[in-house]
């Protein structure tokens, strides 16, 4: 299975919007936490490159960037003590688990730009010769529906 990169996209901005919701959910330090990851996760989405970010950050930068992300929210609850609040550290923890999934299965290369006059050259070249067996197939009882 291969995850397309405006996929990843669209998980990457959907992973920023779950932290920071899941901080309108808990208080106090967890919420701070929650709130400065949703931000860095969002930031990250938004200067990566096309099709859904802005910004300057190539595919395969963004790939590293993933995996520092992914690292960094895996350690958060141990490194900023919420391991008490068990629902923090499983989302946490759970997350990370689903980027990392994602990181793996994403294919960050560039598309290969397609030669649209290639493609009317071939369709010109071989066209007629499909069409008419397309026609001859059809007269010929083939494609027919039995009757009724």
């Amino acid at each position: 299975m291969v995850v397309p990169f405006l996929l990843h996209q669209v998980v990457d901005y959907a992973a920023g919007l779950y932290l920071l919701q899941a901080g309108s959910k808990t208080s106090g330090r967890a919420a701070t936490v929650c709130y400065a990851a949703g931000a860095v996760v969002l930031l990250a989405a938004t200067l990566s490159g096309r099709p859904l970010g802005g910004g300057p950050v190539s595919r395969p930068v963004h790939r590293v960037v993933d995996i520092i992300l992914v690292v960094g929210i895996a350690a958060t609850p141990f490194v900023f003590g919420l391991t008490g609040e068990a629902t923090t550290t499983v989302r946490f923890e759970g997350l990370a688990i689903v980027l990392a999934a994602l990181v793996w299965f994403t294919r960050y290369a560039r598309p290969a730009p397609r030669n649209y006059r290639e493609t009317g050259r071939a369709i010109k070249q071989h066209g007629p010769r499909v069409a008419g067996r397309m026609l001859g197939r059809r007269m010929a009882g083939k494609g027919r529906p039995p009757d009724a």
